[in-house]
């Protein structure tokens, strides 16, 4: 399950949003494999970031940059001298936002547009030999359009209108932002891999909750009596981080990656935690979806990516649920 490839020879990276729920499990692998790593925040010396600062060779090899993504002096500031950037940053709103004329371009569109357009000039005037960003299968399977009959590839792009007509504006943006990074690679040279993730699970390292981890709090938490029967395509965080180092450390890879292990829907997922964890209050009744889509992670299971059983992530996440106090009420 590790990423494998060329050997770093100690060289440094960058990772945007460094102290985001998928980074921070970046930044912690990356140091693992010896890399010096630049990490940008928005406050260095704030408490919600003393968890990177006490991975193991954290003291020696990870330098927190304050910047924010819509600067693009705080960034360059970060990128330079770096061989590769990991662009990791960017806001998850909620579904609709509560004030679209007001919050939609400030919160949601331009850190995800502007933000990974200034992250890519960076990159480019910094001579970085390669970029990965991270975008999202939300980039990829939103389009009513997609056949139901065929398994959704890397071929395939969400619908922006039909995303903005449904007010995802998570999807619009990293649609938007994908679509103008391969724009920009093509454009300059500037070397360019994505990886698309779908739900991703997994133990948290920050203090704090994160939107996908919330997607599995929320059922063991909230008492629902009944629930949508969503599939969901499940990836586990550790995993997508090796997905993100492969990215970057296999000279063939190229262009997009779809990063998903498992696709479950709601009611058998429940049935999974209720094996394990019989004693939180879990959903009775389920709302029947028609929402049936494959996803395929056959290209970047190309590369040598391998992922673990989905039993180990859900555990794994629970228990540090469980220690961060993130399940107490329940």
């Amino acid at each position: 399950m590790e990423a494998s490839g060329g050997v770093n020879n100690n060289k440094k990276v960058c990772v945007t949003g460094a102290g985001g729920f998928v980074a921070s499990w970046l930044v912690k692998l990356l140091l693992s494999k010896g890399y010096f790593v630049h990490g940008t925040v928005r406050e260095p010396g704030s408490p919600k970031y003393e968890h990177l600062l006490k991975l193991e060779k954290a003291s020696e090899n990870l330098t927190l940059f304050k910047a924010d993504i819509l600067d693009y002096e705080s960034v360059y500031s970060a990128i330079v001298g770096c061989s590769a950037v990991f662009h990791v940053a960017s806001p998850v709103p909620s579904t609709v936002v509560p004030n679209p004329e007001l919050n939609l371009q400030v919160e949601v569109i331009e850190p995800a547009v502007k933000g990974t357009a200034n992250v890519l000039e960076a990159c480019l005037k910094a001579n970085v030999e390669r970029v990965v960003f991270v975008s999202s299968a939300a980039a990829v399977a939103i389009n009513p359009n997609l056949p139901k009959d065929k398994a959704i590839d890397e071929s395939c792009w969400s619908d922006k209108d039909y995303c903005k007509n449904t007010q995802n504006w998570y999807c619009y943006a990293k649609t938007e932002a994908e679509e103008q990074a391969f724009y920009f690679a093509k454009r300059t040279g500037l070397n360019v891999v994505t990886i698309c993730p779908t739900l991703v699970l997994g133990p948290i390292l920050q203090s704090t909750t994160n939107s996908s981890s919330l997607a599995l709090i929320k059922i063991l938490k909230e008492g629902h009596d009944s629930l949508e029967n969503k599939l969901r395509w499940i990836v586990d965080v550790r995993d997508v981080v090796n997905a993100i180092l492969l990215a970057y450390e296999n000279h063939k890879a190229d262009g997009r990656y779809i990063c998903t292990s498992h696709t479950i829907n709601t009611r058998d997922l429940v049935e999974r935690l209720k094996s394990i964890y019989p004693n939180y209050k879990y959903p009775t009744n389920y709302i029947e979806m028609d929402d049936y889509k494959m996803l395929s992670s056959e290209k970047l299971q190309s590369l040598g990516w391998k992922f673990r059983p989905l039993e180990e992530t859900l555990i794994d996440s629970v228990e540090s649920y469980k220690e961060a106090g993130l399940l107490q009420s329940a």
